[in-house]
């Protein structure tokens, strides 16, 4: 597409967006019937499949060949969302389906639009509060038209963070998420958790909170707010420190990535000692190699890895920063998953 046809493309899905709202409001004041999806806390309204198809029906009527992903509809389909070359648009029509249940201000519609896997536009719109988040790629980000940014933060201490609660979904990652918190709660001001990726989303790239981690969810959850972050010049990375991938939504967004970084720091001591005490997830574990980072040897090792041969036999090897003093006491555990 062209800048001018995205320009287009961009007040046409916005004012279609902004119609939604009124329906919004009304399934706000009465939800009507609520069902589940499988799962007693995944729930979905008659207006989550209203809004939805408001958005696909009128974007289909004006680019018959744009592609979707939505929650609602990929939920009907039972298949994992695929993100083409296409142009695409990723959907959440009401993000934070059970605070919309029980009358929380923490909700939204999540727009986001994707060409050759690139985010291109991203719309989060809160009805209940008429909070307005949009962000065109390489335009900035913006709150109801005024241009808003990530704060600057450079350390935990002293920083708002927000974080998903999942261990009812998840019920064997409890350890990981106790853990997690309770370090999170050490090092920083306070936690929130607002039951709406995409507006927690929103907060960081307004500076409202400093930085958010969330994982296990899926793209529509986080497609919009992804964009909108990065365009008002926060970070978003992969929990392993890697570029954000937003078919596998695992992510910590921030400010900075030096909070970014100290965050995904956190996660791999905390993972690392689990694995240690058999407490982390297999799912998590990575058989092949096993990275041991202690912070009382950081001065000393750069990396101590420790890897399967073809023969099942194992290996370790080490890098040395500097000589040990021979008085140092410490103690490396290495252990070797067996299947």
């Amino acid at each position: 597409m062209t800048p001018e046809e995205l320009d287009e493309c961009f007040e046409f899905v916005q004012n279609l967006i902004r119609q939604c709202g009124d329906i919004f409001l009304d399934g706000f004041k009465d939800c009507g019937k609520v069902e589940n999806k499988g799962s007693h806390y995944d729930l979905v309204t008659v207006y989550d499949r209203k809004i939805e198809n408001v958005l696909i029906n009128g974007i289909k009527e004006k680019y018959p060949n744009h592609k979707f992903i939505a929650e609602e509809d990929q939920s009907s389909t039972k298949q994992p969302p695929i993100l083409t070359s296409a142009p695409t648009w990723i959907i959440d029509p009401i993000d934070g389906t059970t605070n919309f249940i029980k009358k929380l201000h923490f909700v939204c519609i999540s727009v986001g639009f994707a060409i050759n896997n690139d985010l291109k536009i991203g719309f989060i719109f809160n009805p209940v509060l008429n909070e307005f988040y949009s962000a065109r790629k390489d335009q900035g980000a913006f709150l109801n038209g005024k241009k808003i940014f990530a704060r600057k933060s450079e350390e935990l201490k002293g920083s708002l963070i927000a974080q998903c609660i999942h261990i009812g979904g998840i019920p064997a990652f409890k350890h990981q998420f106790m853990e997690r918190t309770t370090t999170f709660l050490r090092k920083t001001i306070g936690i929130r958790v607002f039951g709406s990726a995409a507006l927690t989303l929103a907060y960081v790239a307004s500076g409202a909170i400093d930085a958010y981690t969330i994982e296990y969810l899926k793209p529509w959850d986080i497609a919009a707010g992804v964009l909108i972050v990065q365009e008002a010049g926060g970070i978003v990375i992969d929990t392993n420190g890697g570029d954000c991938n937003i078919m596998k939504p695992n992510i910590i967004a921030a400010g900075t990535m030096k909070i970014a970084m100290e965050i995904k720091n956190v996660f791999d001591e905390i993972d690392a000692r689990l694995e240690i005490e058999g407490k982390l997830p297999r799912q998590l574990m990575d058989k092949s190699k096993i990275q041991c980072l202690s912070p009382s040897l950081s001065n000393h090792f750069t990396l101590i890895t420790f890897n399967t041969q073809k023969n099942n036999s194992p290996k370790f090897s080490l890098q040395t920063k500097s000589n040990l003093n021979k008085n140092t006491n410490f103690i490396i555990i290495l252990f070797y998953l067996l299947k």
